[in-house]
């Protein structure tokens, strides 16, 4: 098991893997290629975006991104955001999962972040342990989402 930046040529493994382990039906379908690209650039380009995986045997079992936002509070440290939480459907409870989230949180640690967050859709018990599990709590704050629907 090795976790690790996604490197620029694995865009396609990456979208793959959104595709079958990510997605639901009511995401909305990919644009032209060329937008694409356009955003995998930025994202490898930028120091404050990543995207990170967790592979094994050279397939890519879990997955999330990461931005890091630089601030003006909390002794000018970062904090960073981790989205797009995915692990392999049929390798769930693996510890790909928790090697992935253990891995996006030291990554902002070594990036001076004060804190790294999330949210996540699944309400469930088994998930709150989990993240638990892996140093995140819940309950320290409350989120709040507006979505636009184009």
């Amino acid at each position: 098991m090795e976790a690790r930046e996604i490197q620029k040529d694995e865009l396609d493994k990456l979208l793959e893997f959104y595709l079958l382990h990510l997605y639901d039906v009511k995401d909305e379908p990919m644009p032209d290629q060329s937008i694409v690209e356009s955003i995998w650039s930025t994202i490898i380009e930028s120091e404050n975006l990543a995207a990170l995986g967790v592979f094994d045997k050279g397939a890519l079992m879990a997955s999330c991104s990461i931005a890091v936002i630089p601030n003006l509070t909390r002794g000018c440290r970062p904090y960073a955001v981790i989205e797009n939480i995915a692990t392999h459907r049929q390798n769930r409870r693996s510890g790909y999962g928790r090697a992935n989230l253990e891995f996006a949180a030291d990554f902002a640690r070594r990036l001076g972040c004060y804190k790294a967050m999330f949210m996540t859709g699944h309400l469930n018990e088994k998930i709150k342990k989990f993240c638990e599990s892996v140093g995140f709590t819940s309950g320290v704050k409350n989120a709040y989402i507006k979505r636009w629907e184009y």
